[in-house]
């Protein structure tokens, strides 16, 4: 494989999770997969999770490329590792916390530039989130890529039995952390009031503990709530399956970058209703990809209209599957990604 003038070059991937089902880790592990197939050869080192030694350094130096997911928190651990020296090009991936929350910190604006400002390309996932880094800081505007997410299912190798979502119909599935920008509860009181139209309706989120404060809130409506149920993070392996067992999918977040729950539920054929912020309308067209809401109450009105119409919903679940065919393939995206790669190291080895 050559890209640019290295041939077989070598790549350190960083990222801040890899093992924990978090949206990065589900990017970096797309990015791994979509590499390999181009023949590239790869290395993670997740920063939030790993030591770094003298293995590390010598990969290090011997990489021709470096890839790294999420601006802040890499800013934050590279402060401890001053020999760092990136003699090496090495491009930036945002995704929604680093342009939707931190960009509005102003410490955290000028540790993220401290590292912008050598890269030699940043991608994002959305038109939105190029003009958000613009707006604050306009000198990086011409290293700005936009790069969609694709979808990309890993196979099911796990030993586990794969958890069950609670039964009934109509099923709700909110796949997010517990954290407070995930604002899963937003709707709860709004599930609830439909019941008594759906008595059988079920309201199950998953996802790994990221805030004690939260997790408290859910295991609280939780013990009141016997048709709701919290399951701790699974394996992306099983995710699947649990995205299938259910019948519509949430997304409650405040603001996001580019959901990978959202893009999975729509390729797996699941009717998505979410929450209208910038990250879910760049890939919701609202009544044809999917559903979007502004409010709880508007919420409840949008979802009795879903339940009494199956024809409206075989139409959203038809468009969005091939909505992500068209957009949202691994191969496209790859193939964004290795022009933004070439063009790095055709500057480099000028």
């Amino acid at each position: 494989m050559k890209i640019g003038s290295v041939t077989n070059p070598k790549i350190i991937l960083f990222t801040p999770y890899f093992k924990q089902n978090r949206g990065n880790s589900t990017t970096a592990r797309r990015f791994v997969k979509g590499l390999k197939l181009w023949g590239v050869s790869v290395r993670v080192f997740a920063y939030e999770e790993e030591e770094w030694n003298s293995d590390w350094d010598s990969f290090f130096l011997e990489a021709d490329i470096y890839h790294v997911i999420h601006l802040k928190r890499f800013s934050q651990w590279l402060k401890k590792y001053p020999h760092l020296h990136f003699s090496k090009p090495y491009i930036l991936t945002s995704g929604g916390t680093d342009i939707n929350e931190d960009l509005k910190d102003p410490d955290a604006v000028k540790l993220m530039v401290s590292v912008a400002d050598e890269s030699c390309g940043i991608t994002v996932f959305s038109e939105d989130g190029k003009n958000k880094i613009i707006q604050t800081y306009p000198d990086l505007a011409d290293r700005i890529y936009v790069i969609p997410q694709s979808v990309d299912f890993p196979k099911d190798g796990t030993k586990e039995s794969t958890p069950d979502i609670l039964s009934g119909y109509p099923k709700f599935l909110l796949p997010a952390g517990l954290r407070p920008v995930k604002d899963v509860l937003y709707v709860a009181g709004e599930l609830k009031r439909l019941r008594y139209t759906w008595p059988e309706l079920t309201f199950t989120i998953i996802g790994p503990v990221l805030d004690e404060d939260v997790y408290q809130k859910v295991l609280e409506f939780e013990k009141g709530h016997v048709w709701f149920r919290y399951i701790k993070e699974v394996p992306l392996e099983q995710m699947k399956a649990i995205y299938q067992s259910c019948d519509f999918v949430l997304n409650t977040s405040i603001s996001e970058g580019q959901s990978s729950a959202v893009l999975e539920a729509m390729a797996l054929g699941k009717p998505v209703i979410a929450r209208l912020n910038s990250g879910n309308a760049s890939v919701i067209s609202d009544g044809e990809t999917g559903v979007l809401f502004e409010s709880p109450e508007q919420f409840n009105l949008k979802v009795q209209e879903l339940l009494t119409s199956e024809g409206k919903q075989k139409r959203m679940i038809k468009n969005a599957i091939l909505y992500i065919k068209e957009q949202h393939s691994l191969e496209k995206e790859m193939g964004r990604f290795l022009e933004v790669y070439e063009h790095c190291l055709a500057n480099a080895y000028v």
